[in-house]
């Protein structure tokens, strides 16, 4: 055990940083912008009402932001993000004026949603944004909870990383932690996990969190250190038998043990590297966690090694494949293990019928490798993907199908395949280009406002003033909910149309859904957003009605999100190709 002296040194040294690491730097000017580092800020006025009163700010401040005498609130209020308020047009107090349970309510509902990538883009700017927390109805922990809750559930380890490094404070952070060091253990990216703990610099409460950096110090080979660490927790009462076991094995303070332990990924780790010939079956209950610990230590049994008549380890692995915890290649490298005959290949249509589904799909997929005929492949490959889809896998036979099609051409199938060619063949391009119909409004280059970072205000005005001069002459032209849609934005943002174009379109007011109308009405900007994100859910923007998109628009142009606004145009609008 660590003697007293040495106890009570490092108690010291903790004491001491705890004590004078937090002190508030500078003040944070309320007139101009300032760059500053990840410090605590005071925000001070000489009005007595808010005298003393004092902001946490952990991110860096890069934008102007509107502060307002009522923001200051409470002395202990704490800002939580990691975008400045300004760079998407929101406000501090943007939660402050909202009833907290109906906050709570519908952020809980839009977590448990599959967003599409446009609205989970939109979230995360609101979601991720430095401000207040609601003040009523709302405990402070379950406010940040949720953004951990869909940060975890997003997976973007740098985005999570960038969060908790800017936001220390906040306790619900650690299992976000938890998270990233998961993530990179599964991946066997050791290193990295262990940097994390020299980024972060804390003690922390969860016993796992202690567990691991303790093991981090043995893994870099700071076996003192790790010593240091484990007496003290065990003399602040911490107990982990299994840990303890593990850590004596790892520090040569006792023989291997052959216990072993799956509770969490750093017992299996622990396990792995403390037992000599470790070995662990997944089950259909594996996590996706655990299987890529286990892909990623060679830990699965090879190709090689299964035997073709234990279909129900087979049945796993395609299951586990269609999850994306194994790989597609070695499925079908296990498919080519079967053997049949001769006959059984050359008629596959009737000898399948017979068969196993899983001898089944093992007979179509080697028709396929035996055939260099486009319809033959391609029909056996539409077969292939039926057998997978009707037994709910279908996404074990999706990037190796895409590889399979893609050595043909549409031309050269028949009629009845090339539905399923190009629904399985295709890869969209994100790196279209816009191509420009100056006939059509919203296809024209009048776009470019909303796209360009600099757009022209007086050539905008110009262009669009021509154009609808056009349509007052023609009576081809009209305008659509799209064209309605660009004309609107441009006139929030300052751009005038003569007068005598505003009879070329009316708009009815009523599409605005009325709660959403009353949020604007009454400030509550953030929950106005939430409701957006939530009317947007599971859609692409391109897929929304056009009367949607156009109350939507409408909102932001309200609200004066233009950033937002626009990238929901720039999304819209322009023909890619």
């Amino acid at each position: 055990m660590l003697n007293n002296f040495f106890i009570i040194f490092l108690i010291l040294i903790s004491f001491n940083k705890f004590a004078f690491g937090n002190e508030p730097t500078d003040i944070w000017s309320l007139e101009k912008k300032e760059k500053n580092s990840e410090e605590n800020v005071v925000i001070e006025n000489s009005s007595s009402e808010i005298e003393n009163k004092k902001i946490k700010i952990n991110a860096g401040i890069t934008d102007d932001i509107k502060v307002s005498e009522e923001n200051f609130t409470d002395k202990n209020d704490l800002v939580v993000g990691i975008y400045d308020p300004g760079k998407y047009g929101f406000e501090l107090d943007m939660w402050t004026k909202s009833d907290g349970k109906k906050i709570y309510e519908l952020k809980k509902k839009i977590n448990s949603m599959n967003l599409s990538d446009d609205a989970s883009d939109i979230y995360k700017k609101i979601l991720l944004t430095n401000t207040f927390p609601p003040k009523d109805n709302l405990d402070k922990k379950k406010f940040f909870d949720l953004k951990a809750e869909w940060l975890i559930k997003n997976g973007d380890l740098d985005l999570i990383i960038d969060y908790v490094t800017k936001n220390l404070d906040i306790i619900s952070n650690e299992n976000l932690i938890k998270f990233v060091l998961n993530e990179y253990l599964s991946k066997a990216e050791i290193k990295e996990a262990c940097n994390l703990f020299k980024k972060l610099d804390q003690n922390f409460f969860d016993n796992y969190l202690k567990n691991f950096s303790i093991y981090c110090l043995i893994h870099s080979k700071q076996n003192d250190l790790a010593m240091m660490r484990f007496d003290l927790e065990k003399e602040s009462g911490y107990s982990d038998p299994f840990f303890e076991k593990k850590f004596n094995s790892l520090m040569g303070l006792s023989k291997d043990d052959n216990t072993s332990s799956d509770k969490n990924l750093l017992n299996l780790h622990l396990s792995f590297n403390t037992i000599k010939d470790f070995k662990y079956v997944p089950t259909k209950k594996t996590s996706k966690l655990f299987w890529t610990y286990l892909r990623s230590n060679n830990l699965l049994d090879s190709t090689s090694d299964i035997d073709t008549a234990d279909e129900e380890k087979i049945s796993l692995l395609e299951k586990a494949t269609h999850e994306r915890n194994y790989n597609e290649k070695d499925l079908l490298n296990i498919y080519k293990k079967f053997q049949f005959s001769v006959d059984q290949l050359l008629n596959i249509e009737r000898e399948k019928e017979n068969l196993s589904n899983i001898k089944a799909r093992a007979l179509i997929y080697q028709g396929i490798l035996l055939n260099d005929d486009p319809n033959k492949v391609t029909k056996l490959s539409k077969d292939l993907k039926s057998s997978f889809t009707n037994d709910g896998i279908e996404d074990a036979f999706k990037d190796e199908l895409r590889f399979i099609l893609e050595r043909f051409k549409e031309s050269e199938l028949s009629s009845d395949l090339t539905d399923f060619y190009v629904l399985n063949s295709k890869v969209e391009n994100p790196n279209k280009k816009i191509k420009y119909n100056n006939k059509i409004l919203h296809q024209s280059k009048i776009i470019n406002y909303f796209i360009q970072e600099k757009p022209s205000k007086k050539k905008t005005e110009k262009d669009l003033n021509n154009f609808l001069k056009k349509i007052k002459k023609s009576k081809k032209n009209y305008l659509i909910t799209k064209d309605v849609i660009v004309i609107e934005s441009l006139k929030f943002d300052g751009i005038k149309i003569n007068e005598e174009y505003s009879d070329l379109y009316t708009i009815n007011e009523n599409i605005m859904p009325i709660d959403i109308q009353v949020l604007i009405n009454d400030g509550e900007i953030g929950l106005a957003m939430l409701r957006i994100i939530e009317i947007i859910g599971e859609d692409e923007l391109k897929n929304l009605g056009s009367e949607t998109l156009y109350f939507l628009v409408n909102a932001l142009n309200q609200m004066d999100i233009d950033l937002i606004r626009n990238e929901i145009l720039s999304e819209i609008l322009p023909v890619r190709v």
